[in-house]
Order: C-alpha cells, then sequence, then structure tokens
C-alpha cells in the first residue's frame, strides 16, 4: 500500500473519531439549583434564657399548697452557703437549693432546664459521651477551693468536666428531653467496702422497671443495671425538672417506685420560656 493511501486512511480514522467524541452527551443543565438551607432557631432566645443558667423559681409545698421563694447566700447563715434544704410544718422537706457557679442559689429543679445537646437514637449514645468526653472533677478543683458548685448541664457539656451531680444533670436533662422518664437521685454510694460517702446518680424508669445509671462511669458499658441489683447506693431525695421526692422509708431501699417515696414538692419557673422549651420536646416526638 503507497504512503499516500495510509495517510488518507490515518486523517479518516482521527477524523472519526474527533466526530464520535462530538456525539457523547453533556452533562444536563441545572436549570433551578436547590439552596442548602440553613438551620435557624425556633425563635430568639434572650439572654436570660441562656440554658448555662438554672431556672429560676418557687417551691411549692404539695401539703399546704404554699410557694416558697429561694433565698440568697446573703440571707444565710455560714453552713447554707452552699445549699440548704425547704421543709413544711411537719418538718417534710420539699425542696432543696444549691449555689450556682455564678454564687447564686437555684432550686435544684432549675439545674434540669431543658438543654439537649442532639438528638440521638438511643441512650447509649449518651453514656458513651459521659464516659469517653466529661472529665471527672471536684468543685474544689475547678471552683477555686468552693466546697459545693452545681453545673447545668449545659455548663457540664461546654466545660467537659464535673463531679457526680454534674455528671447525673447532664445524663438526665439530656435523656428527660428525649422523653425518658429520668430522675437525680441523691443520697450517699459506696465503693469497695469504703464508707458511704454523697452522691448523685440516676434512676431511669422505663416500662415497668427502675434502671440505675451511674454517670461518672468511665469504663465500658456493657449493660443497663436494674436498680434492684444495686445495694450499694442509699437513696434520699431524688427530682426532675418540675418534682421533688423524699424517701421515707429505710434508705437501703433499691426500689425507687414504691410508696415509701413522697412526692412532696412541686417547682415552679417564673419564666414561660422553659413551658414552651418542654411543650416543643413533647410536640417533636
Amino acid at each position: 500500500m503507497k504512503t499516500s493511501t495510509l495517510f488518507i486512511i490515518f486523517v479518516l480514522i482521527i477524523f472519526l473519531v474527533r466526530f464520535e467524541r462530538k456525539k457523547e452527551p453533556l452533562p444536563p443543565l441545572i436549570v433551578n439549583p436547590v439552596e442548602v438551607d440553613t438551620p435557624k432557631p425556633v425563635q430568639n432566645i434572650a439572654r436570660h434564657y441562656d440554658l448555662e443558667v438554672p431556672k429560676a423559681g418557687e417551691a411549692e409545698d404539695l401539703v399546704r399548697k404554699q410557694h416558697t421563694k429561694i433565698k440568697q447566700v446573703s440571707q444565710l447563715g455560714e453552713n447554707a452557703r452552699y445549699g440548704y434544704f425547704v421543709t413544711n410544718y411537719n418538718q417534710q422537706i420539699f425542696a432543696y437549693a444549691k449555689s450556682a457557679t455564678s454564687n447564686e442559689m437555684y432550686f435544684v429543679n432549675g439545674y434540669l432546664n431543658g438543654f439537649v445537646p442532639y438528638k440521638v437514637d438511643n441512650m447509649w449514645v449518651i453514656l458513651q459521651y459521659l464516659q469517653t468526653r466529661l472529665k471527672y472533677q471536684l468543685d474544689e478543683v475547678g471552683y477555686n477551693d468552693r466546697k459545693e458548685v452545681w453545673q447545668t448541664a449545659k455548663e457540664s457539656y461546654v466545660k467537659l468536666r464535673g463531679d457526680c451531680e454534674d455528671h447525673a444533670l447532664l445524663l438526665a436533662d439530656w435523656l428527660i428531653g428525649l422523653g425518658y422518664d429520668a430522675r437525680v437521685v441523691v443520697g450517699t454510694a459506696k465503693s469497695s467496702g469504703k464508707t458511704p460517702v454523697g452522691h448523685a446518680w440516676v434512676v431511669l424508669f422505663n416500662e415497668g422497671n427502675e434502671y440505675l445509671l451511674e454517670a461518672t462511669k468511665k469504663s465500658k458499658w456493657n449493660a443497663i443495671p436494674l436498680a434492684s441489683t444495686q445495694p450499694n447506693y442509699f437513696p434520699k431525695y431524688m427530682f426532675n425538672r418540675t418534682e421533688f421526692w423524699v424517701n421515707e422509708g429505710t434508705i437501703l431501699t433499691t426500689n425507687y417506685a414504691d410508696e415509701k417515696w413522697k412526692k412532696s414538692g412541686k417547682f415552679i419557673p417564673h419564666n414561660p420560656y422553659y413551658k414552651d422549651l418542654e411543650n416543643m420536646a413533647s410536640s417533636s416526638q
């Protein structure tokens, strides 16, 4: 075959290849591109709605149906500057107040102020978060020798540290926000035969059972124990966002639902936003 013939064939091949490439379809044009939605708050929350601040409110004695206002540190003696109980004429405790990071007093229910960092499908995610992210630290270490300081759930989440009640408040507030019946329990506990010391933990009520959640647990969770299997916890009081219970039976109990638990107080927040928050949480479930 002559060289000129080969050259003509080569040119034809190049032309055909280019022609085929021109026939390839182009990517479709985006006529109406979809914009990414930017998350927006449900409403603008004023500064006094800041969830790092406990809820302010009054405590109601369910026996006498009377309300009690909080007392501030300047009104209290030396023994009560970190916290105090409120009793009725029967000497029954119906409210408990503790000192916040601001050095102001709030009823303990107010520390459960509706903080839910993010939605999760199950509580294992929350337990793992507390186990791996939250550092246990005594109050007197983190707050310049103040012996007792309570943090809200959001404060503990932001600071990534806290002691037993701070862990328990974050765990309970998160669970309550997801629709669980969770309560913070205050009492004493012991480990390895030691003398019981002041402690706080969470009890979860679910499908007729009570589960004890040790919020300061830093080892891996393999199961959530029934409260009835945890005899080294000695409960005295428990509370959620709005109610306060007193253990009128023995502190040796492992039953958190029996008749010896007396609902003695109710917390009434001053600010209506928190009621709206609870309504939004319930409507989203």
